[in-house]
């Protein structure tokens, strides 16, 4: 994106909590956490849950707590819950920190990888209204099966950063892993899926 255009969106896309405010300055400061998701998926993602009245959401890859504050927020209005996974102890411990000073009760943190909490949950029937995979990329593909699973039928799952693909700036490796979950929603037969080129790209898919 272009000088112009984020000034221009700045003007218009804010935060919908002060402590989102303050990660969003920290975070930019620091190189030991992965990157935050930027402000304008941050506000689609609210706009999302509240456009289809999301009661249950799943995180994949919670970081310092950025994104799931945002979701959090706009799950307050629908009366829903947010669940978030994540594996990295010293981030995680922060992550909690930061829900407690945003007061956001309705995130249920769940400590682990991906990979093995998944089968947990489906074991449990348990099922989303909207799943956001923002996790290490090499599980985007790996754990696709296992997102369909966990979706609701009219239930959407949302892939951050799958335009990683053709970003020069971003490492080839990571691309190829984005590229290949983007190439297997587009032909998954229970979904129906599109790209929003906003921030590093939205992969968005709706459950049939």
């Amino acid at each position: 994106m272009d000088a112009r255009t984020a000034q221009y969106l700045s003007d218009f896309i804010k935060h919908d909590s002060d402590i989102l405010d303050e990660l969003r300055k920290e975070n930019r400061s620091r190189n030991d956490i992965q990157p935050m998701v930027e402000i304008e998926v941050g506000k689609l993602l609210v706009f999302l849950i509240k456009l289809t009245k999301a009661k249950k959401v799943l995180e994949l890859g919670t970081s310092n707590g950025y994104s799931a504050i945002w979701m959090a927020k706009a799950l307050e209005d629908t009366g829903g819950t947010i669940t978030t996974i994540d594996n990295h102890e010293r981030i995680s411990a922060e992550a909690v920190k930061n829900f407690e000073k945003a007061s956001a009760r309705n995130i249920s943190f769940i400590k682990g990888k991906v990979e093995e909490i998944l089968p947990e949950l489906i074991s449990k029937k348990e099922k989303f209204d909207i799943i956001f995979q923002d996790s290490g990329k090499y599980l985007y593909p790996l754990m696709l099966e296992n997102t369909v699973k966990l979706c609701k039928k009219g239930g959407v799952i949302i892939a951050d950063d799958s335009l990683f693909r053709v970003i020069e700036t971003v490492r080839s490796g990571l691309g190829d892993y984005t590229h290949d979950y983007n190439r297997a929603v587009f032909s998954h037969k229970k979904l129906f899926s599109t790209i929003i080129p906003i921030g590093h790209g939205l992969t968005l898919s709706l459950k049939k």
